[in-house]
């Protein structure tokens, strides 16, 4: 019984052994990436749009959406919590005018979680900061049998991306 235990345990440190003579399956984390055509970006808000109806408020899942009454608006409008959103997009479908809407940008940083609470003056003019925000080029992931993911250039700006057309590759990117 013994035996068996510490050949299964010589067996694991084998395998452990083995996987540090190959290359590692997790790749950092991008610098810019492409933003696919499917992916729900951060929810956004443009108030001007805002009728006050409250629907995103009430479908809210998470209730991350708080309706705020406004000095000089007769009906209220929302805000958000970032740190409660689970970015499932029920708000935007459910807006009647738009003015609920994702973004192109699919991360961001918060290094604050009070900056995470939005009013909807806030929210109106709140711009995600992307991890990435200024560096890098964009690439996209590509699934790879011998590594799982790796990354590969998107074509630079000036150029067709992968669809042929002049959309130039994806967000992010040195200007210069």
């Amino acid at each position: 019984m013994a035996g068996e235990r510490v050949k299964k345990h010589l067996e694991a440190i084998a395998v452990g052994l083995a996987h540090l003579a190959r290359r590692p399956m997790t790749l950092r984390y991008p610098e810019v990436y492409e933003v696919g055509e499917n992916v729900r970006g951060v929810i956004l808000f443009d108030m001007a749009k805002c009728i006050g109806c409250s629907l995103c408020a009430q479908i809210c899942p998470a209730r991350a959406i708080k309706m705020y009454r406004l000095p000089g608006v007769r009906t209220p409008r929302p805000g958000i919590d970032y740190t409660r959103c689970i970015f499932c997009g029920f708000c935007v479908d459910i807006c009647p005018t738009g003015a609920l809407y994702h973004g192109d940008t699919a991360d961001m940083i918060i290094e604050d979680p009070s900056e995470a609470v939005l009013t909807p003056i806030e929210w109106d003019e709140f711009k995600p900061r992307p991890w990435a925000e200024g560096k890098g080029r964009p690439v996209r992931a590509v699934p790879d049998e011998e590594v799982g993911l790796k990354y590969e250039p998107v074509g630079d700006r000036s150029s067709p991306d992968r669809h042929g057309d002049e959309r130039g590759g994806g967000s992010g990117g040195d200007s210069g």
